[in-house]
């Protein structure tokens, strides 16, 4: 096998200790809030700075507890698609 294949499968990819995928959708939501509560609210940057380190900590336990959580959060992304049904029944079956 490839070197680059065992890598990718035994180490999943991190950002500062954290898995990548829930490191960037916490950062992707937090930043835009702490941007709009200092623009229309007036507040102080610090107190988002502590929520952003202390849910990053979370993540980075999450990380340490399951180290693929960014591809078991692919792989549901992808196993959530409805499937169309080849004969009339309740409910989705995935058998033709």
């Amino acid at each position: 096998m490839r070197e680059e294949i065992l890598k990718a499968v035994a180490a999943p990819p991190k950002v500062l200790w954290a898995p990548m995928v829930p490191a960037i959708i916490n950062l992707g939501i937090q930043f835009p809030v702490m941007f709009m509560a200092i623009g229309i609210g007036n507040m102080n940057p610090l107190t988002f700075i502590f929520l952003i380190i202390f849910s990053h900590a979370a993540l980075c336990a999450a990380g340490f507890k399951e180290p693929h959580l960014s591809t078991m959060l692919q792989a549901y992304g992808q196993t959530y698609i409805k499937t169309t049904n080849l004969y009339q029944v309740t409910g989705n079956k995935f058998a033709p």
